[in-house]
């Protein structure tokens, strides 16, 4: 090769160098920086400066932690809609933690921030246990105020460990809240003749409800009297007239009545001398519930099935009241003085009070049934 082709040949080897070095670097440069419409990748670095971190993101691709609610962390911005309330409650009418049977417990309570409309539901527990749930409405403390005020009152009678709770539901704009009061008990007070309120007429409802018969009201008086003497009787306790405490829960237990021994009999009566009391009954239950005095043991009460066949109003002779009688000379009868013990000459003696409204309600042909 001569010598100038030998020196061409070295130019055009030093071109393609170079120019293959060009498009090395050029390359090289591509490589660290994306093409703006390709996707976004991340840059593995070393450094320890937070500053350089790139956190950089798509905001057509990447949800808006504030518009999902799923999405919202702690301390997150709240909705106007969870604006946060809140719920207290106090409670009236205990004494040492308990309520007087008869009586109503009292519940005040208050919402903050009150707004129109707001509601809360007042639930009331005995144990775990839901015995009634009531709602009510929220009242404003004053006009223009932000404190909403409700009250809730009920009468407790059956004993039990109770609380009560109240529940602020959420609504347009507020989240809900609630509060629970302490635990409280029911307080049965011994009573007796010349006692009132409403204790003494929660007695006379349980009483009635059991089939005692009583004068009703809020007043203890004679006939208060003589249906305690009834129950006594029936539950073979002291025959006396005075209600203890214990009598009164058991009463609020709905305990204590008396068990019929003919309840496929129909309308009839039933004279039990042990217990000395009279039962009217039909459609199988007790309805009414009466002390008596039966035969003394000198002259005892006949025992047995009988039908009433006579009947005689007002006094006669011998001192009965409106007499209906079952066999021969037996009846049952108001008299003046009725023991708690076996006195008569062998009639049924029942209060003088009592007389016509059993003398009304025995039918003639009623069966009666007369046992020891």
């Amino acid at each position: 090769m001569s010598s100038r082709h030998r020196v061409r040949a070295s130019l055009v080897l030093a071109l393609s160098l170079l120019a293959a070095a060009a498009t090395v670097a050029v390359t090289g440069a591509f490589a660290q920086e994306p093409d703006a419409t390709g996707p976004i990748t991340t840059v593995p670095t070393t450094s320890t400066d937070a500053t350089t971190t790139d956190t950089t993101t798509d905001d057509a691709t990447t949800p808006d932690p504030t518009a999902d609610p799923a999405a919202k962390g702690k301390g997150a911005k709240q909705d106007p809609g969870d604006t946060p309330t809140s719920t207290a409650i106090r409670l009236h009418g205990l004494r040492n933690g308990k309520v007087t049977a008869g009586k109503s417990v009292k519940v005040a309570g208050t919402v903050r921030p009150f707004h129109k409309g707001q509601k809360v539901q007042i639930v009331l527990y005995r144990a775990k246990k839901v015995v009634k749930r009531s709602t009510v409405k929220v009242r404003p403390k004053g006009k223009g105020s932000d404190l909403g005020q409700f009250k809730y009152s009920r009468r407790m009678v059956s004993p039990g460990l109770y609380r009560v709770q109240a529940i602020l539901k959420p609504s347009p704009g507020f989240g809900g809240s609630k509060a629970s009061s302490h635990g409280f008990k029911i307080r049965y007070p011994s009573l007796n003749k010349g006692a009132d309120g409403p204790a003494v007429k929660m007695l006379n409802t349980l009483l009635e409800n059991l089939g005692y018969v009583n004068g009703g009201g809020s007043s203890y008086n004679d006939a208060t009297g003589r249906a305690v003497l009834a129950y006594r009787k029936v539950n073979s306790m002291a025959r006396k007239e005075k209600a203890t405490g214990s009598i009164f829960k058991k009463l609020a237990k709905g305990k204590g009545g008396f068990k019929l021994k003919h309840p496929g009999a129909g309308k009839h009566v039933e004279a039990d001398l042990s217990k000395q009391v009279m039962v009217l009954a039909k459609h199988g239950e007790v309805d009414e519930i009466y002390t008596i005095s039966s035969g003394a043991p000198a002259t005892p009460t006949i025992q047995g099935k009988f039908r009433f066949y006579r009947k005689d109003a007002g006094y006669n002779s011998l001192g009965m009241y409106y007499s209906v009688y079952f066999i021969r000379g037996y009846a049952t009868h108001g008299y003046h003085d009725v023991p708690t013990y076996p006195a008569s000459h062998g009639c049924l003696r029942n209060p003088i009070p009592d007389s016509v409204h059993i003398y009304n309600w025995i039918d003639l042909g009623d069966p009666i049934y007369v046992y020891p």
